[in-house]
């Protein structure tokens, strides 16, 4: 069952897809999201990409973020959409490893993420 996240609220981060092994996440820049530069702020990117990542890795199996490392490379501005996809790589009895893609609505990317979990306890039926 999913849990609805406060945060992921706050920020109007919405779920369009999850499945096992998948998660689909999107979310508008706002003028509340931008930096100094008035493109989205990186926390803003990789809170998109952390949901996806929650969603994903929390499907099937109680699990806590580990490591997460992130490139930017796009900017992204105010007013666009941008969708963070997660998908499993590598998954064990205990970590798991996961790719997150960023991407705006030209499927152009905006960001590459890797992520390794912990499973908090084993899996469970879905």
């Amino acid at each position: 069952m999913l849990k609805e996240s406060p945060f992921l609220k706050f920020l109007d981060i919405e779920l369009e897809e999850i499945r096992e092994g998948y998660a689909r996440v999107s979310g508008v820049i706002t003028k509340d999201f931008l930096n100094v530069h008035n493109t989205a702020h990186g926390s803003f990117i990789f809170a998109i990409a952390d949901a996806a990542f929650e969603y994903v890795s929390n499907f099937t199996r109680d699990s806590v973020a580990l490591h997460m490392d992130i490139d930017f490379r796009r900017p992204a501005k105010e007013g666009e959409k941008v969708i963070a996809e997660a998908f499993e790589e590598s998954t064990g009895k205990t970590t798991s490893l996961y790719r997150i893609i960023v991407k705006n609505e030209e499927k152009k990317l905006v960001a590459y993420v890797t992520a390794l979990v912990y499973h908090l306890d084993n899996k469970r039926e879905i």
